[in-house]
């Protein structure tokens, strides 16, 4: 598919902030490359892009299909010569509760889908991103969990530092490419994750998906972008 519009991947485009990113970059003449493993939900929210006029392509995977994740970048060139822009948006909560009845597997899986699974698609995407002479953009999706660990918050925060890290050392191993990265923390945000993660707190007092996406659109439009930055919305 040849297309002189930007494409962006974004993963985790099916729910919360990254459904919000898709639908609004949508508008702003970029594809969409939407990631999830519902394939109704891909189907639903490819739609109502179309809707608005605007254009996606569905690319279904699962984050923990780690094979997958190595066979993407050359999937997308093959389809799209290039990529523009990459939101590495997708994560999982996990249980919160003390770390010593963390569930093994299930502390597995959150680094496996918070951590590892991005470190793969760094590795499947790096050559592609800088492929481009002109500039092209990735933001790193962290959390304030990241800096400011919690009692009983175990699995999710950890994972949350670990990837901010590492979003870090891409950034420093990219000071002479032209590939920007940069770390954003949303912020507390009304979505289905926060509600399981504090369901005593009024979702009303957070700033909706919605409007925290089009925040960080505004940080993807910046043409003064720094480099390494961390972002806090």
């Amino acid at each position: 598919m040849k297309t002189n519009k930007d494409i962006a991947l974004i993963t985790g485009s099916t729910s919360g902030i990254g459904r919000e990113l898709a639908l609004q970059l949508s508008q702003k003449n970029i594809h969409i490359l939407l990631t999830g493993k519902d394939k109704n939900k891909l189907e639903k929210i490819h739609k109502e892009i179309e809707r608005y006029k605007g254009s996606s392509s569905i690319l279904k995977l699962d984050l923990k299909d780690h094979d997958g994740i190595d066979r993407l970048g050359f999937e997308i060139f093959k389809r799209f010569k290039k990529l523009d822009i990459l939101i590495l948006n997708a994560g999982i909560l996990g249980t919160l509760g003390p770390l010593h009845h963390q569930n093994v597997d299930e502390f597995q899986e959150v680094m496996d889908v918070n951590v590892i699974a991005n470190f793969r698609l760094i590795r499947s995407l790096d050559i592609l991103l800088k492929s481009k002479k002109s500039k092209t953009t990735a933001f790193v999706i962290s959390s304030g969990a990241a800096k400011n660990p919690k009692a009983y918050w175990g699995a999710y925060a950890i994972s949350k530092s670990a990837l901010e890290n590492m979003g870090k050392i891409w950034a420093a191993e990219n000071l002479k490419t032209n590939l920007k990265i940069n770390i954003i923390n949303p912020g507390a945000t009304r979505t289905k994750m926060r509600a399981l993660a504090m369901p005593g707190e009024d979702p009303d007092t957070n700033p909706s998906a919605k409007e925290v996406a089009s925040k960080i659109i505004l940080c993807i439009d910046n043409k003064n972008l720094k480099h390494g930055e961390l972002i806090n919305i």
